[in-house]
């Protein structure tokens, strides 16, 4: 039920109604998630998003002349439920759907198309007034045509101390497991809400910033894990997710009706690629430099204000 929720339009309004419901219901609970007031909205609660690459050359780490290019264009779907469980905890469950397909120029080579599935389980304590906890778990699957199922795991911890009514401290641990290999980083700076429209995300790796000139309208700058680098192991056609790439990008986000936001995002992707992955971590990669990228995306974002 929860792609019903997320994005099917005639239910909006139950959509409506129940993201009405959870943020009453973190309002008179002990969550300070927001103290100062502020045009930008939460973060999507469900979302559908269609992003394409510009074409790419392969550049082989090894000094290999080569001259195939490669393109990437992917579908992807989430859904998330905050649900307050007593005044001071909650979980979040969700579920999120991905199709990828890989082009390659090569005569021997033809697409690859994988469908990636997960279901992301998380928990949010209000410690302290001024402290928050949370930790999250997400089993990630791969599967293409040739393939079954396959599988990797994400996951984190974080706090985030809230110093004042405008500015937070946020310090925790992402992490991305798989039997080819793991990565693991650090998600460590502050959040500062200047005024009702400018808010400064300085939180590595990924920072950002926001401009909310109105309540319906979003413009952001900044940096995000994009999902465009990939591992296979050699001889095998089952690629697997990594976090190593990472995309910059200017959106501009419009309220279209009730907290359903229209978005557009352009920019480029950074270190992304399709690595080679051998054996005692020294691993032949083929790497492409850096593209640009489009994205449209429908989202679901509750007001920051409650109802």
């Amino acid at each position: 039920m929860l792609l019903a929720f997320a994005l099917h339009l005639p239910a909006s309004g139950r959509a409506e109604g129940l993201i009405s419901e959870l943020v009453r219901r973190f309002a008179e609970s002990d969550f300070e998630l927001v103290r100062a007031s502020s045009n930008a909205p939460f973060p999507p609660l469900a979302a559908l998003t269609a992003t394409g690459y510009q074409q790419s050359e392969f550049r082989r780490t090894d000094g290999a002349d080569t001259h195939e290019t490669f393109e990437q264009d992917s579908l992807a779907q989430y859904a998330l439920v905050p649900i307050p469980l007593g005044r001071r905890d909650a979980i979040v469950v969700g579920e999120w759907l991905s199709w990828t397909r890989f082009e390659l120029s090569s005569p021997a080579g033809r697409d690859i198309e994988v469908l990636s599935a997960a279901v992301p389980v998380g928990w949010i304590r209000q410690a302290s007034a001024d402290w928050q906890l949370a930790a999250f778990v997400a089993p990630l699957g791969h599967r293409t045509d040739a393939d079954g199922w396959y599988w990797e795991t994400l996951g984190g911890v974080f706090a985030r101390n809230l110093r004042s009514e405008r500015f937070a401290w946020i310090v925790g641990m992402y992490f991305d497991v798989s039997s080819l290999e793991d990565f693991y980083t650090p998600y460590l700076g502050a959040t500062y809400i200047a005024n009702d429209r400018w808010t400064l995300n300085a939180v590595m790796p990924w920072p950002s910033i926001t401009y909310a000139p109105s309540p319906h309208t979003l413009f952001r700058f900044g940096v995000s894990p994009s999902g465009a680098s990939w591992s296979v192991e050699p001889g095998e056609r089952r690629p697997r997710m990594n976090l190593l790439a990472w995309n910059v990008g200017f959106s501009v986000e419009r309220r279209i009706f009730g907290n359903f936001w229209l978005g557009v995002e352009v920019g480029a992707s950074c270190l992304r690629g399709l690595s080679i992955v051998g054996n005692d971590w020294e691993p032949p990669e083929t790497r492409l430099d850096g593209t640009g990228f489009a994205l449209v995306s429908l989202t679901l974002r509750p007001s920051s204000q409650p109802p």
